[in-house]
């Protein structure tokens, strides 16, 4: 090759390299709305469900390869079958909070997957409220730290025994929310 088409090569990937910079700048990018906020600010936006307590309640249970179920009073995690791929250790905890929340997880991982979906039942009777009774309510999984609400997990809300049971394929924090 010779040094003029040397240089006209290099001229050219210059060329392509300022391109493509200028390429990837410009206007921002639309990203998703955030989903919500700790409390919501008006009636359409899902709030905690506020019923305070100052005791922290926890148990743990190692679970194997056939499931099975870990229970802390009314709140429970049921584990079937083929949703685990190894015998795990698992913790149900109930914290101290002003808001009905639990943290359920995999002892010594920071994040957890299972291979099927487990059912979560979330014991909320402690909140006397009667107001509930007139509510839709839902879990929410929520940054435990902030409580940000982070994704609507539904639920099957139980009136009489003032327990609500949804389905998931991560351990996190969930909270109940109106």
């Amino acid at each position: 090759m010779s040094v003029r088409s040397k240089s006209h090569l290099k001229s050219f990937l210059v060329t392509v390299a300022i391109g493509l910079i200028g390429l990837s700048c410009g206007e921002p990018r639309a990203t998703a709305p955030e989903t919500s906020t700790l409390l919501g600010g008006g009636s359409s936006s899902p709030s905690l469900v506020e019923c305070p307590t100052t005791e922290t309640t926890t148990t743990s249970a190692v679970v194997g390869l056939l499931g099975g179920v870990i229970q802390l009073g009314g709140t429970s995690i049921t584990i079937p079958s083929g949703a685990l791929t190894a015998p795990t250790l698992l913790q149900v905890t109930v914290p101290a909070s002003r808001f009905m929340e639990i943290d359920v997880s995999a002892v010594g991982f920071t994040s957890f997957l299972f291979q099927q979906p487990v059912s979560v039942t979330i014991d909320y009777s402690r909140c006397t409220r009667s107001d509930l009774d007139q509510q839709t309510l839902h879990v929410w999984h929520i940054d435990p730290i902030t409580k940000q609400l982070l994704e609507d997990m539904g639920g099957t809300d139980d009136k009489a025994s003032r327990r609500i049971t949804f389905t998931t394929g991560h351990l996190s924090g969930y909270a109940v929310a109106n």
